[in-house]
């Protein structure tokens, strides 16, 4: 959990600082970056062994973005998303997604309100981890558990809603559905989440 939140400040300070070099310019009208945390619900999974790894799932991640014009906005972002698995397998079991990209969205400014509509065009890898006896808890050798790692093209499509609370901060609430492409296809799991978070916009 360290390395996953020491990833995600260090993503945001540097995008931060990209963007703050980038406002200079008389292109860009703004720029715009912050945190969300997420939850939603995965289903689907390749796997060998017929597991159903249907789950609950939830996360943390960033994004930092540069204002082209005053609807579109271009940038980066990254989250991590982690599913506990328990069906048919013991507890410590889990799926867990990385995935970051740039970012495309349009946004319209009404009032305090800003309605967003895009898109994430990225990869990332999904970590599988089945621990099938054992105990998560002990220092024993776990003789039947898997790791594997698939890495993914991801293609993000997302909506939502900004709220301004102050002059440069905003609440953000969105939604999106990620599908990752391996060689095979549509990668799986699959499914909806939901983000809530702040934006720094200037």
């Amino acid at each position: 959990m360290k390395n996953t939140f020491l990833c995600i400040v260090m993503f945001l300070s540097a995008g931060i600082t990209m963007l703050s070099h980038a406002e200079n310019k008389k292109t860009i009208k703004g720029f715009s970056g912050g945190m969300m945390v997420h939850s939603g619900y995965q289903y689907g999974g390749d796997n060998p062994f017929n597991l159903n790894i249907s789950s609950p799932t939830f996360g943390i991640g960033g994004c930092a973005k540069i204002h082209l014009t005053d609807h579109f906005r271009t940038g980066m972002e990254g989250f991590f998303s982690t599913a506990p698995i328990r069906k048919g397998v013991q507890s410590g079991s889990y799926n867990k997604l990385f995935w970051t990209g740039i970012p495309c969205d349009w946004f319209w400014q009404k009032g305090k309100v800003a309605p967003y509509i895009g898109a994430t065009l990225g990869g990332g890898m999904e970590t599988a981890f089945y621990l099938f006896e054992g105990d998560k808890h002990d220092w024993e050798p776990e003789v039947k558990a898997l790791l594997r790692k698939q890495p993914f093209l991801a293609f993000d499509p997302y909506f939502g809603i900004e709220y301004a609370v102050g002059k440069a901060l905003r609440l953000t609430l969105r939604a999106d559905w990620l599908l990752a492409f391996n060689k095979e296809g549509l990668n799986m799991p699959t499914g909806p989440r939901i983000y809530f978070g702040f934006i720094f916009a200037h």
